[in-house]
């Protein structure tokens, strides 16, 4: 089971990469175009986002790879699904239905990381 967890957490990285990269390289226009943001809005919270997506890839695996401070690892996880969450609601209200599949997947996914990660450490 170790050995799946460990697979799942790659992958959990693995996507979060691509829009965590996107959110902080994109444009401003870029985002305004893509209806992620609106003209008027500022993109520092999209840019925090993109930091936090990207911090999230290395806190889902290496801490529990490496045993430094291994409960960062769940604790990640937990993060992954908050954000899934406040993705399936903004889609949700956007009615962007067409993205709730995926969202409801890697939210699933990260409930298992966080609940076998923490089970292996108590």
């Amino acid at each position: 089971m170790n050995t799946l967890v460990l697979i799942i957490q790659g992958v959990l990285a693995l996507f979060f990469i691509m829009p965590g990269y996107s959110k902080i390289s994109g444009s401003k226009e870029r985002h305004v175009a893509n209806g992620h943001l609106k003209a008027n809005s500022s993109i520092i919270p999209i840019r925090i986002l993109g930091v936090l997506e990207l911090l999230g890839c290395i806190g889902i695996i290496f801490p529990w790879i490496l045993g430094i401070v291994p409960i960062l690892t769940p604790i990640t996880a937990v993060c992954f699904c908050i954000i899934m969450l406040a993705g399936m609601i903004i889609h949700t209200a956007k009615k962007e239905y067409k993205m709730l599949p995926m969202l409801v997947v890697v939210f699933v996914l990260s409930a298992l990381v966080a609940y076998y990660r923490f089970i292996n450490l108590i």
